[in-house]
C-alpha cells in the first residue's frame, strides 16, 4: 500500500474506534465521553469522505457532527 493509503486505512480505523467507544459510553450513561468520542468519530470518518469523495458518507458524518455540536451550544 502506498503511504497515504495507509493513512486513511488508520483513520478509518481510529474513527470506527471513536465511534464504539462512544456507544460504548452512552451505554454506561458516560454522557460527556459519548459526546466527545461521537464528535471525534464522525470528524474523522467526514475527514476520510472528503479525502474520498463519497457524498453519501460526508453526508450522514457531517449531520451527525453539526447535530451534536448544536446539542454542545444549546
Amino acid at each position: 500500500m502506498m503511504k497515504k493509503e495507509v493513512i486513511m486505512e488508520i483513520l478509518k480505523w481510529v474513527g470506527t474506534l471513536c465511534v464504539i467507544l462512544a456507544a460504548t459510553c452512552r451505554a454506561f450513561d458516560m454522557h460527556t465521553a459519548d459526546l466527545v468520542l461521537s464528535i471525534v468519530g464522525a470528524g474523522i470518518w467526514g475527514g476520510v469522505a472528503i479525502k474520498m469523495n463519497d457524498k453519501a458518507l460526508l453526508t450522514v458524518n457531517g449531520f451527525i457532527v453539526a447535530i451534536l455540536l448544536y446539542g454542545v451550544v444549546k
